[in-house]
């Protein structure tokens, strides 16, 4: 959050001027973040000598722009991007938050990625709060723990908003969750599933990763669609990818070798490129339907080579510029902007 929008009155501009966010006047005035916002509201129970701190660093930090912003030009955020997730998906996230940046000036981004298997709950709760220091506002995409929600809380408590990407944290305090419908999602794989099956018997794998919302979701929509419309597939045991490849292609092996064929697999993680190489290694390939989630250049190249048949995807560069915007508004005490955007089917013809 900047502080330039409830200037005392010891302190209006004549100028344009930049706003500096509130942990950086904390820091500067060194008293907590919740002083600096009661003072910058003008609300009570605080101290003129720290009041006078708080303003004293305020007129410090605030310096006029050299750039000569002219009046009414929106000013700069300060977003950070924050992801728990598989290599791939950080991969398309990252790329789509510097296509963002790069064609929008009044944003400053930055972005921080911990792939699956290095996750660390403690840890990651610590960068979300370390980052928040430094921000208008967090973009956080990760998996339900409890000290993450914690970390969140308490970034918003200090105000600093933070939106959830793809998979939701309801319980954090977020301000907003932008992504698609996830039981949507999963119910739609089971009905692409389910038709292009037939009246065949057998049985689904699914395939997980970590305990994420989006993936639970996923599940839950998927086996709602098979056990009323599609009552003679049952959803095996559920194999762990680890959001890896090779951990992805080990896993489906061994399901096959102690189980025998499955007659499709629905992953709901990462790790659609293992599992694409242990079907065709068993010479499954084109005999077991293979649903999986995320476009990118690998299930990309595998639509296209008949290693997969369908990817659910969502429109992963629409809700980069959402997530932007609700915190744009939210720290402009505007009305937030939609936030769920429509679930997609891609197949070998459409994926470009």
């Amino acid at each position: 959050m900047t502080a330039n929008r409830h200037l005392p009155p010891d302190l209006r501009q004549d100028q344009l001027r930049r706003g500096p966010t509130i942990p950086e006047i904390a820091r500067t005035s060194g008293v907590g973040t919740a002083t600096v916002d009661r003072v910058l509201n003008a609300r009570g129970g605080v101290r003129e000598a720290t009041r006078r701190k708080v303003l004293d660093a305020l007129a410090k930090l605030t310096t006029p722009d050299d750039a000569g912003r002219k009046e009414g030009q929106s000013l700069q955020r300060k977003i950070a991007f924050l992801s728990d997730s598989g290599v791939s998906f950080n991969r398309s996230l990252k790329e789509a938050m510097e296509d963002y940046s790069g064609s929008h000036a009044n944003v400053a981004c930055t972005f921080a990625a911990i792939p699956t298997p290095e996750f660390n709950a403690i840890q990651f709760a610590q960068l979300i709060e370390r980052t928040a220091e430094n921000a208008d506002g967090l973009v956080v995409v990760a998996r339900e723990d409890l000290m993450i929600n914690r970390a969140i809380r308490a970034v918003t408590g200090r105000g600093v908003p933070v939106v959830c990407g793809t998979t939701d944290l309801p319980g954090s305090s977020r301000i907003a969750y932008v992504g698609s419908d996830q039981a949507s999602a999963g119910a739609t794989a089971a009905y692409l599933m389910g038709r292009v099956i037939g009246e065949r018997r057998g049985k689904i794998l699914l395939v997980i990763s970590a305990p994420y919302r989006c993936q639970e979701e996923r599940e839950l929509g998927f086996r709602r669609v098979l056990r009323s419309e599609f009552t003679h597939l049952d959803v095996d045991e559920r194999v762990n990818s680890n959001d890896q490849i090779e951990h992805s292609y080990q896993s489906v092996r061994k399901y096959i070798e102690e189980h025998g064929p499955p007659v499709g697999i629905y992953n709901v993680a990462a790790g659609n490129l293992g599992i694409a190489r242990a079907l065709h290694d068993e010479g499954l390939q084109g005999k077991v339907v293979f649903i999986g989630h995320e476009l990118n250049a690998n299930s990309r190249m595998l639509l296209e080579s008949g290693g997969m048949d369908f990817v659910v995807g969502h429109d992963l560069d629409r809700e980069m510029a959402l997530s932007i915007e609700v915190i744009q508004a939210h720290l402009e005490k505007k009305r937030l902007p939609g936030t769920m955007t429509k679930v997609r089917i891609y197949t070998k013809y459409s994926c470009n």
